[in-house]
C-alpha cells in the first residue's frame, strides 16, 4: 500500500530544503519504517521541543537507525515555523527509513483539532480496544492499530480507544496515555509497556511538585470501577478528565484533576516563555 502525506499550511520542510505544498508530491509504502513524533505549536513556539526530541532519538536508539543531527532537525523546525508563521496547529517530524541508509527528513503542519471548553470542563468518553504495539516504547507508525482505532472513534463518537493488550491490561490510548485516580495517587501502567507521552511526563512532574504520589501498576478493564476519576493527556488534548470508559462513569470535577490542569498549563507557558527567551 502506498502512503501519501495530509498536509495543511503553505510549506514543508524536506531534508535540506523548505518547499512549497503545492508543488510537493511524496509517497512511502507499508514495508517503510517511519520513526515520528508530533509537537504542538504555539504562537509559532513548538511546545516541550527538547523532551520530543529526546523521545525522538530514543526511538531511533531502540530501532538501531541511523539519526540526523539533532542540531539540524531543530534548524530545520524553526527555519518551517519562521517560513510559516502559525498561531496554534501541529506539526510532525517524520524520519521515513526506506533502506537502512539515511533517511528522509519531513517535518510539516498536519490537520489539528484541540479539545472544546465542553470537554475540558465536563470530560470525554472513552472506549476499549484489544490491540498491542509492537515495541511500544518506541513511536513507530502503525497503521492497523490507528485504522481500527479511527474505525471505533467514528461509530461512537468517543475521543479516544485504550488499549487492552492481550493479558487483559489497560496500557495506553491509541494515540494518547491514561492515568487513573485514587485516593490522592496518580497511576498509570508501567514505563516499559507504553510509549511514555510528553504531556504525560509533565504531567507526572507536576504531579510531584504538588506533592501527589505517583505509581505505576498493572491494571484490568476489570479494575476499571475501582477509581476516583481517570485522566487522558496527549500533545492535542494536553489534560482532560475522562467522564467515561465503555459503561463507567467517572466523576471530572475532583480536586486533583484541577491542581494537575493548572500546573500543566503553568509548565506551558513557561516553556513557551523559556524558548522564546533562547
Amino acid at each position: 500500500m502506498t502512503n501519501h502525506l495530509n498536509l495543511t499550511e503553505k510549506f514543508i520542510s524536506f531534508n535540506e530544503s523548505i518547499l512549497s505544498v503545492v508543488d510537493f508530491n511524496y509517497t512511502y509504502s507499508d514495508s517503510d519504517k517511519v520513526i515520528y513524533e508530533v509537537i504542538r505549536v504555539i504562537n509559532s513556539t513548538p511546545i516541550f521541543l527538547e523532551l520530543h526530541l529526546n523521545r525522538l532519538y530514543n526511538s531511533i536508539k531502540l530501532m538501531d537507525f541511523i539519526a540526523p543531527e539533532r542540531s539540524f532537525i531543530t534548524k530545520k523546525i524553526i527555519d518551517l515555523l519562521k517560513a510559516n508563521p502559525i498561531t496554534e496547529n501541529n506539526i510532525r517530524i517524520s524520519l521515513v527509513y526506506k533502506s537502512f541508509s539515511k533517511p528522509d527528513l519531513l517535518i510539516y503542519f498536519i490537520p489539528s483539532t484541540y479539545p472544546t471548553d465542553n470537554q475540558k470542563t465536563n470530560g470525554i468518553n472513552i472506549k476499549t480496544l484489544k490491540a498491542n504495539r509492537d515495541n511500544p516504547n518506541a513511536k513507530i507508525e502503525n497503521i492497523n492499530l490507528r485504522v481500527n482505532a479511527n474505525a471505533i472513534i467514528k461509530e461512537t463518537g468517543c475521543y479516544d480507544v485504550l488499549l487492552i493488550n492481550k493479558d487483559g491490561y489497560i496500557t495506553e490510548g491509541s494515540r494518547s496515555n491514561v492515568m487513573f485516580i485514587k485516593n490522592n495517587y496518580l497511576i498509570s501502567a508501567p514505563l516499559k509497556m507504553i510509549l511514555a507521552g510528553i504531556s504525560r511526563q509533565v504531567v507526572v512532574n507536576a504531579a510531584k511538585d504538588i506533592g501527589i504520589q505517583v505509581k505505576e501498576e498493572l491494571i484490568t478493564a476489570d479494575e476499571i470501577s475501582s477509581f476516583d476519576g481517570a485522566i487522558l493527556t496527549g500533545t492535542s488534548p494536553g489534560i482532560l478528565p475522562i467522564a467515561s470508559i465503555d459503561n463507567h462513569i467517572f466523576r471530572v470535577e475532583l480536586p486533583l484533576i484541577i491542581s494537575l490542569t493548572k500546573q500543566y498549563y503553568n509548565a506551558v507557558a513557561r516553556d513557551i516563555s523559556n524558548f522564546k527567551a533562547s
